[in-house]
């Protein structure tokens, strides 16, 4: 081997891992040969038989799947000689291959967080995505991609079987953050699998190629003199890797895309190479072999080219500022300062921050408290379009009268604001006074003074769906060139965030909840019951379930129409619903059966469950009344630890049924931007409202709210540089109330930044700009400026 591959030493390893050489796995001495065998040309069908046959369980195992539908021979296959002739030389490698990796090497273990089914399931969709690729940009050697795709994860096996940290504990963690899978693995581990895997990769001996794959899918590979055949292998199976994440495949149950090095899009342009194709014939395949492998896979056939292709443009941004600065010298709660700006204009933190975003509402959050801290503006907000009147709405309000201006519409065109969402050009107005755009309606309704706006478009691929607006700043000068085109460089940034954000939500919904009736589906169910101590602590030791069976749905669907039968389907989820209990989970399973699992429940109450559900049944009149007679229902009741009997169960009471399949599709981000965030913020409000006892004041009279504190500081008063002591006697996450000296010449949205010395063991210092809302003789409630999304630490001493 070459010093291209830069490796750890052993010593590393041992830091690392157990070297126990009894549990090691080794290299499965068929893969090896079949590796060998595929350097030559001139290999015939006898050969490859010939080495296969040297390991009876393999081929066995070939030979099964040979067999399966999969492959839908006419014929039974019986030796290894005919199945290669039929399958051809290529294929029965390739079958040859993966079940040797798989049999010796991926399926031993025993971490339950660590499912080597899903693994197995990522390094084969992994595999077949690189050979496709290989083939689409004419790489020399496709086997030799898919062999990189199938092992380029291989260092996860080591990591859980002797690792030093438990690996399954690791993953259990990993999926309650949104860190990079290598980024913590290096972090908490000391090395990430790549390293790992290409370490026991070159003691195999395998093909250097292979080795350097293994290595730097995870890594830039620009400057280790690797030849072009080496980077565009490389590329290859980072490119597959993140493609198969973003689809909702990978190695573990949450979707964690990794980034692409820089040089990734140099080797393989996804825009040149089609990769939507390249998907679509994996999912086939994948699909195919997924019964053989008992594969889970969600509800959606596949994956639309929104979402693929908002992650893609995402990765980029995240790529470009990743490998331009250090990105172990920020926190998440570090905000960015006016002069510390990485080209272009827009900064670690916030790619960082919006990469990890879940949800469009985290989006605005983050981009609303990031552009706080550096426009330092004195009211800002997010107006987004309501596609249906063209309207746009307040969606996300920041600054003086925020929750009166909530929800307030813009007729379309109206304003600064309504010119920047027509025209899809950033502006600046130094003083609006000499502006004809501006409108001061807003104002009025407001009660605040504008003197100067600055305003970008939100929008990806030039469709525009929102607008920043920010108003005056604190320290009363003007927005700037410079300040408009920093704020346009955040909202692009932004726009690609709330697009990756809205399609990984809506697809998420399609995986895990039917089309249809919105119910959660089998692969929601499937999930539950498959980590049996976390379905313990939610059902209890005993529990009992219902699973609900529509007799001749598809004859009906023939007989009456799928419209009819559609809504009577809907009908059936409603009464469901209806009749559950709070704590009970309702599933669609199947398209002609549903599940309700009843926690903590004996048989009497899953009997008087079902004869509720019966009662509603029977009542239903008119035309639905023959076909809601058609349904029959069980109900068992069970022990929680015998959780794992719940599959073969339901699979057993519906062996009878035929299962249709039923495809849901993406809706328009635009169509649904402004809807999505609306509910978001509603349900976040409800939240608020269940969680909290007692409101903050809102009206003229001062109310008590929050956490009451007896706590010293100290004021100082931006406009004067006046200061002094403050005894603070009510805090929360977004205002405090406190006490000054009589003699103060504060006035209501004075800015005042205030310290004060939590009491707990720590002393914890907070310190936050204030804006003063109500004053009250000596007594003074204020808001804080820009409170950070989370504020951890305030958070911990208000809520313990």
């Amino acid at each position: 081997m070459t010093d291209k591959l830069n490796l750890p030493s052993e010593s590393d390893i041992q830091a690392v891992l157990t070297l126990d050489r009894d549990n090691l796995p080794s290299f499965p001495q068929v893969a090896a040969k079949l590796l060998e065998l595929s350097k030559d040309d001139t290999a015939s069908l006898e050969e490859v038989a010939k080495i296969v046959e040297t390991d009876p369980g393999i081929s066995i195992r070939v030979l099964e799947l040979v067999n399966s539908a999969f492959y839908g021979l006419n014929r039974k296959v019986t030796t290894l000689p005919d199945a290669v002739v039929i399958l051809g030389l290529d294929e029965i490698k390739k079958l040859a291959l993966g079940m040797a990796i798989f049999e010796k090497i991926f399926k031993t273990g025993h971490t339950k967080e660590f499912n080597r089914l899903m693994f197995w399931r990522h390094s084969l969709a992994v595999a077949v995505l690189s050979m496709k690729i290989a083939q689409k940009i004419q790489y020399q050697n496709p086997e030799e991609a898919y062999t990189a795709g199938l092992l380029h994860d291989v260092g996860k096996i080591f990591l859980d079987l002797q690792g030093h940290q438990k690996y399954g504990e690791f993953i259990k963690n990993l999926s309650k953050s949104t860190d990079l899978v290598i980024e913590k693995e290096r972090s908490q581990i000391g090395l990430g699998h790549d390293d790992i895997g290409a370490f026991f990769c070159n003691r195999w001996q395998l093909p250097e190629n292979l080795v350097l794959a293994v290595k730097y899918h995870h890594q830039s590979f620009e400057d280790h003199g690797l030849s072009e055949d080496e980077k565009q292998l490389i590329a290859i199976v980072s490119m597959a890797d993140f493609l198969c994440w973003t689809q909702g495949m990978g190695s573990f149950d949450f979707i964690r895309p990794p980034i692409l090095a820089p040089e990734v899009e140099v080797c393989v342009n996804p825009e040149k190479v089609n990769i939507i194709d390249c998907i679509l014939e994996m999912n086939k395949e994948i699909e195919k072999i997924s019964a053989f492998y008992q594969f889970v896979f969600p509800s959606t056939d596949q994956l639309k080219e929104n979402l693929l292709w908002a992650n893609i443009k995402l990765s980029r941004a995240n790529t470009k500022y990743y490998y331009q600065g250090d990105p172990t010298n920020r926190t998440q709660d570090t905000p960015i300062s006016q002069g510390e700006l990485l080209p272009p204009d827009i900064g670690f933190e916030l790619g960082k921050s919006l990469s990890k975003a879940k949800t469009v509402k985290e989006v605005l959050d983050i981009v609303m408290y990031q552009v706080g801290c550096i426009f330092q503006p004195c009211h800002w907000s997010i107006l987004l379009k309501d596609p249906k009147t063209g309207d746009m709405v307040f969606s996300v309000v920041v600054g003086t009268n925020s929750k009166r201006l909530q929800g307030v519409r813009l007729p379309k065109g109206e304003g600064i604001a309504g010119h920047v969402m027509k025209t899809g050009t950033p502006l600046v107005v130094d003083d609006v006074t000499t502006d004809k755009r501006f409108s001061d309606r807003v104002d009025k309704y407001t009660q605040f003074n504008t003197r100067s706006i600055i305003a970008t478009p939100l929008k990806t691929d030039n469709k525009i769906f929102g607008v920043i607006e920010l108003v005056n700043r604190v320290n009363e000068e003007t927005f700037s060139k410079q300040d408009l085109d920093l704020l346009a460089a955040i909202a692009e940034y932004a726009g690609i965030a709330i697009e990756r954000s809205y399609y990984h939500q809506a697809l998420t919904n399609l995986a895990t909840r039917d089309s249809l009736t919105g119910l959660k589906n089998r692969f929601s169910f499937e999930r539950i019951v498959a980590d049996s101590d976390d379905f313990l602590a939610r059902f209890g030791r005993v529990f009992s379930i219902l699973i609900l069976v529509i007799d001749g749905l598809a004859r009906q669907y023939e007989e009456i129409g799928q419209e009819k039968c559609d809504k009577a389907v809907k009908a059936l989820t409603s009464i469901l619903n209806k009749t559950k209990r709070r704590e009970d989970q309702i599933f669609r399973y199947a398209e002609n059966s549903f599940i309700a699992l009843l926690p903590l429940t004996y048989s009497d109450g899953a009997q008087k469950a079902l004869e509720r559900i019966k009662k509603a049944l029977t009542a239903i009149q008119g035309d639905d009344k023959q076909f809601f007679s058609s349904i029959t229902i069980q109900a068992h009741t069970m022990a929680g630890e015998d959780a794992g009997q719940l599959k073969p169960l339901v699979a057993q009471a519906l062996s009878k049924s035929k299962q249709l399949d039923q495809e849901g599709e993406v809706a328009d981000m635009q169509e649904n931007i402004q809807g999505l965030v609306e509910k978001e913020i509603a349900l976040k409000k409800a939240q608020d409202l269940k969680g909290s006892s007692q409101e903050q004041p809102q009206n003229e009279t001062i109310k008590t709210f929050g956490k009451t504190v007896f706590l010293q500081g100290q004021f100082k008063r931006l406009k004067t540089g006046e200061f002094g002591k403050i005894r603070v006697e009510q805090v929360s996450l977004s205002a405090v109330g406190f006490r000054i000296s009589k003699s103060h010449r504060i006035h209501v949205n004075d800015f005042l930044d205030i310290e004060f010395n939590l009491d707990d063991i720590k002393r914890a210092l907070v310190k936050r700009r204030v804006v003063v809302r109500q004053i009250q003789g000596n007594y003074i409630y204020g808001e804080f400026y820009n409170p950070p999304p989370y504020a951890k630490n305030l958070g911990f001493y208000i809520f313990n």
